[in-house]
């Protein structure tokens, strides 16, 4: 503990230093003022409530893109008023064509990727410059809403408010009306409120976008260009009390030896505004089998597959425990950590009946927000009761169970400092306790940014130390930073950068690190093209320069010359290129699975291309290639490609499929040896097959119907080729069969989910689940041989019905005083 406290004494040091930079830069905006309102408008998308002609108009839009230095081409109004309960958003889009705005349909928070004409808001209740919320509403209707936070252009997507709008095209263009309860933001409890405001619009068929306050793209940054919104006053934040009861019902059969079981669920999430500006959130017995299927591969590496997060609770409102890169929310629920022990606990004539792959939660609460002065805390606490493996004797047929993960508590606890320039510093601690007898794992970092006035300067990093304690055992302490330093905005960039993980430094018990004990510094330089030249819409070019090598003993790994280059046309034929070659090729530490020894490669060449064709058209594609020669000494190359074609049958069907393939020729990798002094390779060829079929269908922007079925299919075929690494990271050819067995695995899933949101935030959904995962050493002869023999292993089918319904304590307050008086 004594690391640590050195750790936070330096923080508060670094806090005061830096306190003259708390206020934030005001110059060069603009300012909007909203009026009150006596009564509400109606929210029909037509704006012909008198009150909005009391209001002034936000004009004068500048365009973002295509040309950054313009006027819109169109015009823009834009109207904001307010009255006790919410505040009121219209916005008229002028346009000559109108039969000419795209209006594709689409599920809600997909509003980037439509084809679609769009209008948003971004809010900063707190004139930070570097957090806010953002309510965007398609010319079709579709609502997509975001919890921003600097460094990400789309935001938290995973965040969900619940808000009104409604749209019209009309003669002279298209209308939106929102209306924005306080009870989706968070402010201070001030007399005069002044927010941080800026309106947007983008007309698709043009590719245009445009804001109503100036925003540089050479800069980058959109939430540190925000005009002011001024005029609110006498508004006090509301109780923000939400809940979300859910009940579920699902019916599953797993396998071919069992019927189909049913089971019935219920439970609920709470929202709680503990003040104006902090939010709690609980999950109480929460319910994740809705959630999309893993896109599970073969992993052949010394290292752990990191998997995206589905859980709605671990997505939503989560961007300030993301600081350091300290948390993994999969850790929460995750794979018990003595999962193994029941097979190495088996005694003569055992076998295991019953082995969870999940630790069950009781329950999640999170606690995050913002004070006026840009300080923001977050809380994170989950816990998960006991995970029991039930072990039976075949003979007697007695059973005794064996617990593979104790209770177990999660913690973590970050501040957050808003500085000047939209620079910030922070702290964070995360801790888990119980997830074995006695042992307890603590890891504290910090992570901040540093910009000048002109946003085009900067020094950000981020450091931690872990600490894992036994009972009885010492603490084992390591540490890890990063630091970047250079100049991130304008035409020309550059920068320096250096990232060191200490041999001891682990936390993967909250977090996830693929691999500690290196260091490695690089130089990055980068010229962009903002403004549209020739058929050029864009360009950018960078190259970079790393080296590589073990923190401890200090031997080189690797050494990397990079070249990237984009290019985006005015067709909007999109085309992104990388290089990499490797003059010395690599020290690999961790393939070897010893410590101490390593696999030598020679230099290596890698190429990738990606491209992406005009999403406006009715049919558009995806795709990419790939070449890289791993291992010239060995003729160990790498190729692969991917297509996607996107069919638009109409603004309410799209269809996609997708074709994956990749091998991996005369590949070297290691093979599991009885000899413990020894490490031994195998030449293997790999090729792997990856199809994809997605489609949705929006009956409504409040009922649809999507579909995903993937279908992974990996080989790894040994050749009977085996070497002996010697001490000098050589393979040496032997002329042994050590028989390595084959490797067949399919992975194949289809998530089919109807969802109708009845009523604002509320919603039913119906789902199929058809999932396959199976391993095996039998190699088919072809796809479709293989396709057979997969369905006729086990699987695992669930229907399921779900019901979860918004409750607001302020509607149901204001409900029952209308009703007391009549």
């Amino acid at each position: 503990m004594y690391i640590t406290q050195i750790f936070l004494s330096r923080f508060i040091f670094l806090f005061f230093l830096l306190t003259p930079f708390l206020t934030l830069a005001t110059e060069g905006r603009k300012t909007l003022r909203a009026i009150r309102t006596q009564e509400p408008p109606i929210i029909d998308g037509t704006m012909q409530d008198p009150a909005w002609e009391n209001a002034p108009a936000a004009t004068d839009f500048h365009q973002y893109e295509p040309h950054n230095d313009r006027p819109a081409s169109l015009e823009t109004e834009v109207r904001v008023l307010y009255d006790d309960n919410a505040v009121y958003i219209g916005a008229r889009m002028f346009d000559p064509d109108p039969e000419k705005i795209l209006r594709e349909l689409g599920l809600r928070n997909s509003g980037h990727d439509l084809n679609a004409d769009r209008f948003y808001v971004e809010i900063n209740p707190f004139d930070d410059g570097i957090n806010g919320f953002r309510f965007q509403v398609s010319a079709s209707g579709v609502q997509t809403d975001a919890n921003l936070s600097s460094g990400g252009r789309h935001g938290d997507l995973n965040w969900d408010a619940v808000w009104i709008s409604e749209t019209t095209i009309t003669d002279n263009g298209w209308i939106v009306e929102m209306k924005i309860p306080y009870s989706a933001l968070r402010f201070p409890r001030n007399d005069m409120q002044e927010w941080g405001i800026n309106f947007w619009r983008e007309i698709r068929r043009t590719r245009e976008l445009s804001s109503w306050n100036f925003v540089d793209r050479r800069v980058g940054d959109e939430l540190t260009h925000m005009g002011r919104l001024e005029g609110i006053n006498g508004v006090t934040p509301p109780l923000r009390l939400a809940f979300y009861p859910y009940i579920s019902n699902y019916a599953e059969k797993n396998g071919f030896d069992r019927g189909w079981a049913n089971s019935f669920n219920g439970g609920m999430d709470v929202k709680y505004g503990i003040s104006p500006s902090f939010t709690m959130d609980m999950t109480l017995i929460p319910d994740f089998g809705q959630v999309q299927s893993d896109a599970k591969v073969l992993n052949l590496t010394p290292f752990e597959i990191r998997y995206d997060e589905n859980r709605q609770f671990f997505t939503e409102g989560t961007e300030l425990f993301q600081k350091a890169d300290l948390f993994y929310s999969r850790r929460v629920g995750d794979r018990p950590r003595g999962y193994h022990l029941a097979a190495k606990d088996l005694k003569d004539d055992e076998r295991v009946i019953d082995n969870p792959l999940e630790t069950p939660m009781i329950n999640a609460t999170k606690i995050s927000g913002r004070t006026s002065g840009g300080l923001g805390l977050g809380f994170f606490n989950a816990m998960t009761s006991a995970s029991v493996a039930t072990l039976e004797d075949t003979i007697t047929g007695k059973t005794r169970d064996i617990t593979t993960q104790p209770f177990t508590n999660y913690n973590l606890v970050v501040v957050d400092q808003s500085l000047r320039n939209n620079s910030y510093v922070s702290l964070i601690n995360t801790n888990v306790a119980g997830s074995a007898e006695g042992y307890t794992a603590n890891v504290t970092g910090t992570e901040f940014r540093l910009l000048d006035n002109s946003n085009m300067y900067q020094v950000s990093g981020s450091g931690a130390l872990s600490q894992q304690y036994y009972s009885g055992e010492d603490n084992q302490f390591g540490y890890k930073y990063d630091l970047r330093i250079g100049k991130t905005g304008g035409t020309w960039r550059a920068y320096y950068e250096r990232n060191v993980l200490s041999d001891k430094y682990d936390q993967n018990d909250m977090g996830f690190l693929r691999r500690n004990n290196q260091v490695r510094d690089g130089f990055t330089v980068s010229h962009h093209v903002f403004e549209p030249f020739w058929r050029f819409w864009m360009f950018t070019n960078t190259f970079s320069f790393s080296h590589s090598r073990l923190y401890e003993p200090g031997n080189f790994t690797g050494m990397e010359f990079s070249h990237h280059i984009m290019m985006l046309f005015d067709t909007r034929f999109h085309i992104s290129l990388n290089t990499t070659y490797q003059p010395r090729g690599e020290r690999d530490y961790y393939e070897p699975r010893v410590p101490g020894r390593y696999y030598r490669t020679d230099e290596s060449l890698s190429m990738h291309m990606s491209y992406s064709s005009d999403y406006r058209r009715r049919l558009f594609f995806d795709g990419s290639f790939n070449y890289s020669q791993v291992n010239a000494a060995e003729q160990t190359d790498e190729f692969g490609f991917m297509l996607r074609p996107t069919f638009r049958v109409s603004d309410r069907l799209n269809m996609s499929y997708g074709f994956q393939y990749n091998e991996l020729a005369n590949d070297l990798g290691y093979v599991m040896h009885p000899d413990p002094d020894s490490v031994f390779f195998g030449r293997r060829q790999s090729p792997t097959v990856t199809n994809t079929l997605r489609s949705t269908l929006i009956f409504t922007n409040n009922l649809s119907l999507n579909f995903d079925l993937r279908h992974y299919w990996s080989r790894v075929e040994y050749d009977g080729q085996y070497y002996h690494l010697e001490h000098d990271g050589r393979l040496t050819p032997i002329d042994d069969d050590l028989q390595v067995a084959n490797i067949n695995y399919n992975a194949f899933t289809i998530d089919m989910l109807f969802t109708w949101h009845f009523a604002p935030g509320s919603q039913m959904t119906l789902a199929w689940k058809n999932v396959i995962d199976h391993r095996d050493s039998a190699l088919p002869p072809g796809y479709i041989d293989n396709f057979r023999d997969m369905l006729d292993h086990p699987q695992i089918n669930s229907l399921s019905i779900k019901v979860l319904y918004y409750l607001d304590f302020q509607s149901i307050q204001n409900l029952n005083q209308r009703l007391r008086h009549g």
